[in-house]
This record gives C-alpha cells, structure tokens and sequence, in this order.
C-alpha cells in the first residue's frame, strides 16, 4: 500500500498530469477567494450598535468573534471546495494512470459529464455537512486531527475508491468490493486525508486520492485473480 501511495504521489506532480492539476488549483483558488470575499462582504453588512453603545467596545468585540468564526469555518471548507472542482477532472485522471501504468488491462468507461458533476456535488455536500457537525470536536487539542483523520478517511477512501470501481463494475458490485476490503480502503483513505491536513499539498489531494486509489483497485483485483 505505501509503495501505491508514493507512486501516485510522484505521479500526481508528473508532466502528463500537470495541466489538470494548474486548472484545477487555479479554479480551486478563485472559488475559495470569491468565497472568502463573500465572507467579508456579509460581514460588513452586520448591523452595528453604534459608537455611544457602551462605548463601541461591543460592536469591535462582536467583530473579532464574527471574523475568527468565518475563519474557523473557512477552513473545513477548503478540502470541499478543492474536491468539488478537481471532481471534474478526476475521471481524466483515473483514465490517464489506467492507461499510462496498466495498459494491458481493458480501459474503465468514463461516467458521463453530468453524472460526474452530480456525484463531485454529492460528495462535496457530504464532506460539508459532516466536518461542519464534527466543527466542535475540531478545536479540542489533541482530538481534531485523529477526528479528522478518521471521519475523512472514511469518507474519501469510499468516495475515490467507488470513483475508481465504477469504472469497471456495475454499482452494486462497486460498492460489494469497496465493503469486502473495508479495512484496507478506510486505511488508503486516511492516508488521502493525511495528505490534505498538509498546506498547500491539499489543493492536489483529490488528484492524489484518485491515483492512489486506482492502484489500490488494481492490487485488489490482482490479489483476487491469482
């Protein structure tokens, strides 16, 4: 499994991945900055008590609270955000190592544009809704990264694996191998989500992810051919 990690790793910054990985960084970086913009907007519009309410100190206290929570809140949300917009490319991706790494296997089929829109959207509500509901236990020290380790791990290695899986199996059959090697996938996920708890390599996690989890997929079926 490490060897797979490293592979995609040194794969994921490779020259035929390299125009994928600008779009999607670039795109991944607008939207966070039009977000954080958003953020600052809806901020300033925050009614004020005034000046001559207690002497202006509770207006600039409810400022620094409103401003530390749009941060503390911001931050969950950029793994989401980097996942939805590289979502569009991860098909790409998984067809690229498919081809570049086991051109002697019959290639995956491609999901349809819409449908790979829909499932990135999916995914990214889900990563939302669930560290938005872990948020609490993320800033108690010691807790929030194992937490987040955890509860994301679990969430990409299921997500990227099925991604992969699709590719090859009908659905149901997908999601019988994904829970037949649990285990292993919950531990190639953690590995995904060590990968975005690392500044500015996060931004490249989903790529990562995908590549890894096409060599996970591939070791599976080679285990279960022999």
């Amino acid at each position: 499994m490490l060897s797979d990690a490293i592979r995609a790793f040194r794969e994921t910054f490779s020259p035929p991945f390299r125009r994928v990985m600008l779009i999607s960084v670039g795109l991944t970086i607008l939207v966070l900055l039009v977000f954080g913009a958003g953020l600052q907007w809806a901020l300033a519009a925050l009614p004020a008590f005034g000046p001559d309410f207690a002497g202006g100190w509770v207006d600039a206290i409810l400022e620094f609270v409103a401003r530390f929570l749009a941060v503390i809140v911001l931050v969950p949300l950029v793994h989401p955000v980097v996942s939805l917009v590289a979502g569009l490319f991860l098909e790409n991706i998984a067809a690229r190592v498919e081809a570049e790494d086991y051109p002697a296997d019959p290639p995956g089929a491609d999901q349809p544009f819409w449908q790979s829109m829909l499932t990135a959207i999916r995914f990214t509500l889900v990563l939302i809704v669930v560290n938005l509901l872990a948020l609490p236990f993320y800033l108690l020290p010691g807790v929030n990264l194992v937490l987040f380790w955890v509860v994301n791990g679990y969430l990409l290695g299921r997500e990227f694996f099925e991604l992969v899986a699709l590719r090859h199996l009908p659905p149901v059959e997908a999601q019988a191998m994904r829970k037949r090697h649990g285990l292993r996938i919950f531990i190639a996920g953690v590995i995904v989500a060590l990968f975005t708890t690392v500044p500015i390599l996060n931004l490249f996690a989903p790529l990562f992810g995908t590549a890894f989890m096409v060599h996970t997929y591939k070791s599976l079926v080679a285990q279960r051919s022999a």
